[in-house]
C-alpha cells in the first residue's frame, strides 16, 4: 500500500482508513501553538519516551536532563543578575 491510500481515505480492500490520532486526555487534537496543543504535545512525548528502551532510552534520558540542566542554569544565572542590580 502507498502511503497516499493510506492517508487519502479507504482502501478498496483493505477496510476503511485510519482515523487521525486524538489524544484520550482532551478526546480531541488540539492547535500545536495553544497551550492545550503543548501539553498534548508533552503528554505525547513522554509517553513515547517510556516506550523506549536499551541505547535510546539512555539517550533520550540525557538528552532530557542536558535541558533540565541548562532550564536551570538560565534561571540561576538570571537571578544573580538582578540580584547584581541592587
Amino acid at each position: 500500500m502507498r502511503i497516499d491510500e493510506r492517508i487519502d481515505g479507504p482502501g478498496d480492500d483493505d477496510g476503511p482508513g485510519r482515523a487521525p490520532y486524538i489524544d484520550g486526555a482532551w478526546g480531541r487534537t488540539a492547535n500545536p501553538n495553544s497551550a492545550e496543543g503543548e501539553l498534548q504535545n508533552l503528554a505525547a512525548f513522554g509517553a513515547g519516551l517510556s516506550r523506549l528502551s536499551g541505547p535510546r532510552r539512555t539517550a533520550a534520558k540525557v538528552v532530557v536532563w542536558l535541558i533540565l540542566i541548562g532550564v536551570t542554569l538560565a534561571l540561576i544565572y538570571g537571578a544573580i543578575g538582578i540580584v547584581q542590580t541592587f
